[in-house]
């Protein structure tokens, strides 16, 4: 269960929720195929034709860099073109470079209907968000008689100039420099880099990630895979602070998103900070 979405509960009627397949490090994954089938099944069980979107994350982020299984989000996009359902794409942290592609869903080959976008379009200098929407559906609003097409929400700084020229001028520098090929580069060295620490270290259960998105998950026992205690995780975080590196916490996970333009040797700041937190905790 997820306490942030029960403390805002009760949420939007009609919503179903669906869990990744990931279920923790104590059950591990599903394969592509588990997750869909009972994917499917809850779409059976609510009936496709009261199921308008299903909307899901490329990569889950801040429930710890939950990398979907090979063949996930293809099959997810089969499912929602057979059963009618438009496929939603929240790509706010996975757009613009971070998966080491341009996001998450080009980087598994999908095309989904609509994709929500923020956060590196402007680098974070200026608050921008954009809904890309596939031509089908900006057909369907635009050519409607019925009135019944019509996107009836209104936003005071929607299109604004600022925010718009900051994208530009962003999505520009982020070309120039190559930053998604520099984020796949670098990820790769620091993926490596923390599945050797989860091979020193027995606190370390998991190593996990995609481009410069990646994660360990700790856990105070191998053999039982059982949760370490809190104060375990706060002190990796704060020792690798002091040796150099300013990384996220969540749960049993300890998160790492650092800048798309990271050089190799700031990996080796980071694996070295976080072996320091390790050695310190264990």
């Amino acid at each position: 269960g997820d306490p942030r979405r029960w403390a805002a509960e009760p949420g939007i009627p009609g919503v179903v929720h669906v869990l990744d397949p990931y279920h923790g490090i104590e059950r591990g994954w599903e394969s592509a195929q588990e997750s869909l089938a009972m994917l499917e099944e809850v779409i059976q069980l609510e009936g496709a034709h009261t199921i308008a979107a299903f909307i899901l994350e490329t990569v889950t982020g801040s429930n710890g860099i939950l990398v979907p299984p090979d063949g996930y989000l293809q099959g997810v996009r089969d499912l929602c073109t057979r059963h009618g359902i438009l496929m939603i794409a929240d790509e706010v942290i996975t757009a613009f470079g971070r998966t080491g592609a341009a996001s998450g869903s080009r980087l598994w080959g999908v095309q989904p209907d609509l994709i929500c976008t923020a956060k590196a379009i402007t680098n974070g200098y200026y608050p921008f968000g954009a809904v890309m929407i596939h031509d089908r559906l900006t057909e369907a609003f635009e050519t409607s008689k019925s009135g019944m097409a019509s996107i009836g929400h209104g936003y005071t700084y929607s299109g604004h100039p600022v925010g718009a020229a900051a994208a530009l001028a962003t999505l520009a520098e982020m070309k120039r420099q190559d930053v998604t090929a520099n984020a796949a580069a670098r990820g790769a060295e620091l993926l490596g880099g923390l599945k050797a620490l989860q091979a020193k270290h027995a606190l370390v259960g998991d190593a996990r990630g995609i481009g410069l998105m990646c994660a360990i998950e700790l856990v105070s026992d191998r053999s039982t895979k059982a949760a370490p205690a809190k104060e375990v995780v706060a002190l990796v975080q704060d020792v690798a602070y002091q040796k150099g590196a300013m990384l996220r916490t969540s749960g049993p996970n300890i998160i790492i998103s650092p800048p798309l333009i990271l050089t190799a040797g700031d990996v080796q700041t980071i694996l070295g900070a976080l072996d320091a937190g390790l050695v310190a905790a264990s």
